[in-house]
């Protein structure tokens, strides 16, 4: 069963496999009983000898009552079936007992009121960067919308922020799992957004919502990181039951269209871009290049540690356009790397257009800051995650032309995404 952030049991209900499960015993002692008054075992306190069958299995229900009926003390009869009725004695009331002490819990634990309460919520797979942006920007439009963050490591650092800051409800639990996402009322969601780490795990759990919720056809929102992935996957797959997105593509386009096409247009000349960074977020660069402004820039240069392999992945899928380009792979902090570019660069007129994009924050300002003394002119972008007035301060001194990376995905996010249910 899930459990909220304190650690908690949050029994909330058992799904059809556990009651089916659950009910085993309760048959089973049932019979117990129903057989041993049936068997010629008597008891102390009520004649049986001359009642019907449905009379004993009014008698055997009757053990499964606190303070109900009293039959006495087993006697007589068939040693086994006396036995197996002194079983059916003893195994009632103890089951009996489990469940009053389960529905005592299901009503004092404030979980379970909170969730069979809600209507109309928004449940958030993962507790990641991307899970934080989307309820952050959900507070600010809607401020009252119930929100559950489904998180599988109880020690996710951003735990204490989505609860304190965001008033989410935060459940540890794995949304793969059908009990998991009925415990938090995903039949009653307004919307469901899978926002993991895992591309599969956000993938395959949209299709198992809507086999079991198919109501929820077009509320569904699922992450996918690897884009070469998104674009393995057959759109008719899909079939418009959820819609997948890629959160770097998304602030890639924004990049491309609001910043670099810009400075393509005040060049007199096709302008040679130097990709310093070629993991998913520089290849989706790339990729929004062609596929916008392919007449507007000229030369490639691409430098990452893994440059020849990602470039190969880069040439099957989306592949390359018919620019020239030069791959260096290694550091992007190491002096002979840039001392190679240096030559690509001397044969190409105007100034270059670098874009510092790695996932390493701290690498990216001080690599841009190595580039800026020594391509004085040249118009380089830095990126980062979220907004750092550090950054901002020293790319105001450098004239670096940073962009954060949270502020482009956020802004990215369709309005759909935060209105209320369609229907």
């Amino acid at each position: 069963m899930p459990n909220i952030r304190t650690g908690l049991s949050s029994p909330t209900g058992l799904g059809p496999r556990a009651r089916a499960w659950r009910a085993i015993p309760v048959v089973l002692v049932f019979f117990a009983g129903f057989f041993g008054l049936s068997s010629g075992v008597e008891v102390s306190e009520r004649e049986l000898s001359e009642v019907g069958y449905w009379a004993k299995a009014y008698y055997a229900l009757g053990l499964f009552v606190v303070g109900g009926v009293d039959l006495g003390t087993p006697h007589g009869g068939p040693p086994i079936w006396r036995g197996v009725l002194w079983g059916a004695y003893f195994f009632a009331p103890v089951i009996t007992a489990s469940a009053v002490v389960e529905a005592a819990l299901r009503i004092l634990n404030p979980f379970a009121r909170r969730v069979r309460r809600m209507r109309d919520h928004v449940i958030v797979g993962g507790a990641g960067r991307l899970s934080l942006l989307y309820i952050k920007r959900l507070r600010e439009l809607d401020p009252d919308v119930h929100v559950v963050v489904l998180e599988r490591d109880p020690n996710n650092p951003r735990i204490s922020e989505l609860e304190h800051a965001y008033k989410a409800l935060v459940v540890i639990g794995d949304i793969r799992s059908d009990e998991v996402r009925d415990a938090v009322g995903i039949a009653r969601a307004r919307r469901v957004m899978l926002l993991t780490g895992d591309d599969f795990v956000n993938l395959d759990t949209a299709s198992r919502v809507l086999i079991r919720r198919p109501w929820l056809r077009g509320r569904i929102v699922a992450h996918v990181a690897d884009l070469a992935f998104m674009r393995a996957v057959p759109a008719e797959a899909i079939d418009g039951g959820y819609e997948a997105f890629n959160s770097l593509e998304s602030a890639a386009i924004q990049l491309v269209e609001q910043r670099l096409i810009a400075r393509f247009g005040a060049s007199t000349h096709r302008d040679l871009v130097v990709l310093a960074g070629f993991g998913r977020f520089g290849q989706t660069v790339l990729h929004q290049l062609q596929t916008q402004a392919s007449e507007a820039f000229g030369t490639i240069v691409l430098v990452d540690l893994e440059a020849n392999a990602n470039a190969l992945k880069f040439a099957e899928s989306p592949g390359f356009c018919d620019h020239p380009r030069h791959v260096f792979e290694g550091h992007l902090r190491h002096p002979a790397i840039w001392r190679q570019i240096d030559e690509v660069l001397a044969g190409d007129v105007g100034d270059p257009v670098i874009v510092v994009g790695t996932g390493d924050e701290g690498t990216n300002f001080h690599a841009a800051l190595d580039l800026r003394r020594r391509y004085p002119t040249a118009h380089i972008t830095v990126r980062s995650f979220g907004h750092s007035p550090f950054a901002t301060q020293v790319s105001a001194k450098t004239e670096l032309h940073p962009f954060v990376l949270a502020e482009l995905i956020s802004r990215s996010m369709p309005q759909r995404w935060f209105a209320e249910s369609p229907d």
